[in-house]
């Protein structure tokens, strides 16, 4: 069942990492001004934690990403975190999913780990996982996957025909 939603979600990037040529930029815009119409969201890109270690401690690394992620973090965000053991959602169901989080105004945060992965921590404290397939992806194409999935996701409940 499709659920229609005309309400204006807010959502969080929360990424690990900076963009570092001009088609991720460039992707990366095109889906940000595609989604204006439809909701608000914000981007924020945080450094890496192994300080430009090339053999990094990863335990260290991962904490402190993760303490950069929650990070001024207001308390009533619903946050996902993109994990590859995560629920692999086809686009409608996403969409009603994303529906569903957003209930009631509230801003779902999307975090994206760094090329170490998540600290376990993270992803018990997250009130949800989802994973972009079964591939492993480098953390800013799946910043640019999920980008043109909630574009996706706002032409679904908006009832465009995009997402056909």
């Amino acid at each position: 069942m499709l659920y229609f939603s005309h309400r204006m979600h807010h959502f969080l990037l929360r990424v690990i990492g900076s963009s570092q040529s001009d088609w991720q930029r460039d992707a990366i815009t095109e889906y940000l001004t595609k989604l204006k119409p439809f909701t608000k969201v914000d981007v924020v890109e945080l450094p890496e934690g192994h300080r430009g270690s090339a053999k990094p401690d990863l335990v260290r690394t991962r904490k402190d990403e993760t303490e950069r992620l929650f990070h001024n973090l207001s308390k009533d965000v619903f946050i996902v975190a993109l994990e590859e053991q995560g629920k692999n959602l086809d686009s409608v169901t996403f969409a009603n999913t994303i529906a569903n989080w957003s209930d009631q105004g509230r801003t779902v945060a999307f975090f994206i780990a760094g090329s170490w992965g998540f600290d376990p921590a993270l992803v018990k404290h997250a009130h949800a996982t989802i994973s972009l397939g079964k591939q492993t992806l480098p953390h800013l194409l799946a910043r640019i996957v999920l980008l043109e999935q909630l574009y996706r996701t706002e032409t679904i409940l908006a009832g465009k025909t995009y997402h056909k």
